[in-house]
């Protein structure tokens, strides 16, 4: 609690207490600004009872549960795949629930990352960041980051015109790196991608797993406060759920057009909460734009640590005073006391610090009638001397005990106004006004934060139940009808209710708000909620769609044959990849490219984007493979239209050359019996174990033996196509197919023979 001192003392900015940090004076005056700036939502709800700033913690919680249930739901009804993903959606967006739920989930979203952001904020400017509430702070920028993480997921499994920007910023960040690279041509950029849903399920995996993760840091956030406070008041809760709802029945989100990797989008509503990054990494190199947001969460992580001798100094036990009542230990917000049995035989129980909790906010100590707590640079003693003292100064003074951020906003040159600055007005116990009244104060004004905004979460809270006698320690009963007033308003508003301490409380934090406030509450809210989801509207256009794109993306390993071309490879003649292009009969590529070792075979890998005017142009992309530098493949040769914002796209990766055996292997094991040849489900490769047919283990051997003057090849050939021509000894006829050369092609049918030879 800061020294006792009249508000005269200080000026309207707020002289520098002598004991105050310079970092605090600093954190005073950006909350001024805070709530400055909050003014005007106050005045139109007629009063700080109602801001719904003061919740943004709770609420944000609320809406993660929104955001986190409806998400359950579009999950169950997700598929993955470039084709399959929109589909899905595109089949939500259809139905009535459906529609209703992806609204809720992308507002509910907005909605959270908008509270969060401003919780973390106020969080700063009150000073809630420092010494053991570094665990709340560090916790909150984390969930922050995996918010926005979770968010840019949940708008890249859309699969449309936003996932075809993030996926060019991908690659932009991806592709100066080998892993990146190769990661790009087997999920994104290749024939090798197939369908895309092991791209869209890592996406669905990164979207839940965060989500899931975020709500194990959330309960890490909540730890140390005592109580926890989940949720809301029934009021937000009721009128924040209620305009959510309403919005998403009224405004459904829609669904942009497919991603269309031949074309370049000219423009797309873009969410300025999620996608801030596109016009930064769009534009700026990806070391600048990463390496920017990572700088920054490190320093916002750090904040705690920054001036760290700062952090507020753990309350003082005065061990022979206290008599072991536990009110301090229910008062605590942060669960910083504990009781424990004494020794010395003088109470049953005496009230000590738990570990590093404490952030020496003083609500302890107005829960003590015995002062035996105290804040560690003042004692209480001292505090309700000078209240005495101020009091008997002189007749009928208006005494003034008043949470410090107050003293520093406004000032008074009433000579018969005294002000007694304490840490928060949670320290303010009864016998404080009582004391002042009894030593001739004509009056006495408690002001304190605004209902829901005390810094140090109930210290408002707790005053006022006190002073209403429906808190232990209770003012007692013969000062009921006593000259106390309290006004709980914003630090900007301590002048007006200094110029008015006989009127109307400004706002009793224990009071629920008026019918009226709530509907002009509502309409706030509905407000302030469409302007959001207008923002998330405005048309954002990443500028790289007026001119005409060549992309080249390739895998390829020296010497062998790329799909859609012809030929036998001749990988013993590879060498690294050269590819020329020409536009026009100029040539604007002319690049050798390095071979990585990729699953243990050397391949070039390559990912070019080559910009040119649009309409008619000549197109020549040529490829030197071999170790013979004269020998090339023309992968393209001709003249195409490309339209402005069109782009060419070539994917260039090698025909997968399988062995017969192999390929024979893969028939054998395939398990749809009558469709293809189905031969495990008949036949074990163990020795002796009989499925329905003979074991194959050694018929590659065995076969040479079964007819004289047959070859095994022959005579597995004879056998899959005749199987009634030799029955082996134990077995029935017509128990095996006869229709293999209907199911089965001849190469198939060879393909298999060469597998089976393989069992010697």
């Amino acid at each position: 609690m800061n020294t006792p001192q009249a508000l005269s003392d200080a000026d309207s900015e707020g002289d520098e207490p002598t004991r105050t940090e310079r970092v605090r004076v600093g954190l005073r005056r950006l909350e001024r600004i805070t709530l400055g700036a909050e003014w005007p939502l106050n005045k139109a709800l007629g009063t700080p009872l109602l801001n719904p700033l003061a919740h943004t913690g709770t609420l944000a919680v609320l809406f993660f549960i929104i955001v986190l249930v409806s998400g359950v739901y579009l999950t169950a009804l997700f598929d993955y795949g470039f084709v399959e993903s929109y589909e899905a959606v595109a089949r939500l967006e259809d139905n009535l629930m459906g529609r209703f739920m992806r609204a809720i989930h992308r507002y509910g979203s907005v909605a959270l990352v908008i509270t969060s952001l401003l919780h973390g904020w106020r969080t700063f400017v009150q000073d809630r960041f420092r010494g053991p509430r570094w665990i709340a702070w560090v916790s909150g920028i984390w969930m922050v980051a995996m918010l926005w993480f979770i968010g840019v997921t949940g708008y890249w499994m859309l699969w449309d015109e936003r996932a075809q920007a993030l996926n060019e910023i991908l690659i932009r960040a991806f592709r100066g790196t080998e892993g990146g690279l190769d990661f790009l041509l087997d999920n994104l950029l290749t024939p090798a991608a197939g369908t895309g849903w092991p791209f869209l399920l890592w996406l669905l995996l990164i979207h839940l797993g965060l989500s899931i993760v975020m709500g194990g840091v959330l309960i890490v956030h909540l730890v140390r406060l005592t109580p926890k406070q989940w949720f809301p008041p029934m009021t937000w809760t009721s009128i924040a759920g209620g305009v959510l709802v309403l919005l998403s029945i009224l405004w459904p989100v829609g669904l942009l057009p497919p991603l269309d990797g031949s074309r370049i989008p000219s423009s797309f509503p873009v969410d300025p909460f999620y996608l801030f990054l596109f016009p930064l990494g769009l534009n700026l190199s990806p070391w600048v734009v990463w390496g920017g947001l990572l700088v920054i969460g490190l320093i916002l992580t750090v904040f705690p640590w920054i001036k760290r001798k700062s952090a507020p100094l753990p309350v003082i036990i005065d061990e022979d005073r206290c008599t072991g009542c536990t009110l301090c230990v229910v008062d605590c917000p942060y669960g910083a006391l504990e009781m424990v049995p004494r020794e010395d035989g003088k109470y049953r129980q005496l009230a000590v610090l738990v570990g590093d909790r404490c952030v020496s906010c003083g609500v302890c100590v107005g829960s003590c009638s015995d002062d035996a707590l105290s804040l560690p640079e003042e004692s209480i003693d001292s505090v309700s001397e000078a209240v005495t003292a101020l009091a008997s100064s002189g007749d009928n003074k208006h005494i003034v005990i008043s949470c410090e951020r107050h003293v520093s906003s406004a000032a008074t040159s009433d000579p018969d106004v005294h002000v007694v600055a304490v840490n928060c007005a949670g320290v303010i116990h009864p016998h404080l006004a009582e004391r002042a009244l009894d030593a001739g104060a004509g009056d006495v004004q408690i002001v304190g934060c605004a209902p829901a905004d005390c810094a140090n979460r109930f210290g408002n809270t707790y005053a006022q139940a006190r002073i209403d006698r429906i808190r232990v320690p209770r003012l007692k009963r013969r000062y009921e009808d006593s000259p106390i007033e309290s006004d709980w308003v914003p630090s900007v508003s301590m002048a007006a209710a200094l110029a008015d301490p006989d009127g109307q409380p400004v706002a009793d934090p224990n009071h629920k708000p008026s019918r009226s406030g709530m509907v002009r509450l509502g309409l706030v809210v509905l407000l302030f909620a469409a302007l959001t989801i207008v923002l998330t509207n405005i048309p954002f256009s990443p500028g790289f769609a007026s001119g005409a794109v060549v992309s080249i993306a390739m895998d390829h390993q020296g010497g062998a044959v790329l799909v859609g071309f012809p030929g036998e490879p001749e990988l013993e003649d590879g060498g690294p990849t050269r590819l020329v292009v020409t536009i026009d009969n100029e040539v604007v590529l002319d690049k050798t490219y390095a071979t990585v070792v990729k699953d243990g075979i050397e391949v070039s890998q390559a990912l070019e984007r080559i910009e040119m005017p649009p309409g008619l142009q000549s197109v020549r992309i040529e490829m030197f493979d071999r170790v013979d530098p004269t020998y090339s493949t023309v992968l393209f040769d001709d003249a195409v239209v490309v339209p402005a914002g069109d782009v060419l796209e070539f994917a260039f990766i090698d025909r997968v050359f399988e062995s017969r055996a192999e390929a024979g292997r893969s028939l054998y094991f395939e398990t749809t019996l009558g469709v293809n040849a189905g031969c495990r489900v008949c036949h074990s490769l163990r020795p002796g174990e009989v499925i329905v047919g003979p074991s194959f283990a050694g018929i590659g051997t065995a076969a040479a033996t079964r007819i004289p003057g047959m070859s095994a090849e022959d005579y597995l050939f004879e056998s899959i196509l005749d199987p009634n021509a030799y029955i082996v000894d134990g077995f029935e006829p017509n128990v095996m197919l006869a229709n293999y050369d209907e199911l089965l092609s001849e190469e198939e049918i060879a393909n298999l023979v060469a597998f089976l030879l393989t069992l010697e």
